[in-house]
């Protein structure tokens, strides 16, 4: 969460530091404030470049999860509310089972920072809707038991849809 924050005000910080260093060469007692001026704007300008570079390429990987997360869901989707509105699986399982990897490698995106909060909110009231009703509930809790889902809890789901 700290990254969203740092490169969605990343400007902000750099000219924070460059007010910071110009002062600080101003309260120096030698003649070569201007030298440290002059090496430390480089040095800020470059890390605001690589800040701008790295927002882009996880702004980049974040749109391949979404759409590669979200095109999964899609060829689900209907199988699971089959499942969900006769109340069973009558072999469809397997369908289900992968609805919960799909879910856990969503929460394991999230946790390395890859996947937006907003995101992660509305992903996480639609594993609601599934994981709180039977039949799902009752496999989910038996598969969540094996600790096969990287740390993906009913705790963690109803924590991240903010409930």
């Amino acid at each position: 969460m700290i990254r969203h924050l740092l490169f969605r005000h990343y400007w902000w910080l750099a000219l924070g530091c460059a007010a910071a260093v110009v002062i600080f060469s101003w309260r120096m007692a030698t003649t070569d404030r201007l030298a440290v001026v002059g090496a430390a704007l480089p040095a800020l300008l470059g890390a605001c470049y690589f800040a701008q570079q790295q927002k882009l390429a996880e702004t980049e990987l974040f749109r391949d999860l979404f759409t590669r997360f979200n095109e999964r869901y899609d060829r689900l989707n209907e199988r699971l509310q089959v499942i969900l509105d006769r109340s069973r699986f009558d072999g469809d399982r397997a369908a289900a089972i992968d609805y919960f990897n799909l879910c856990a490698e969503e929460y394991l995106f999230f946790t390395e920072g890859y996947i937006h909060p907003k995101v992660w909110r509305a992903w996480c009231r639609g594993m609601r809707h599934y994981l709180e009703r039977d039949p799902f509930r009752a496999l989910w809790i038996r598969e969540v038991e094996e600790d096969s889902y990287y740390g993906l809890t009913m705790e963690e789901i109803r924590k991240g849809a903010g409930h």
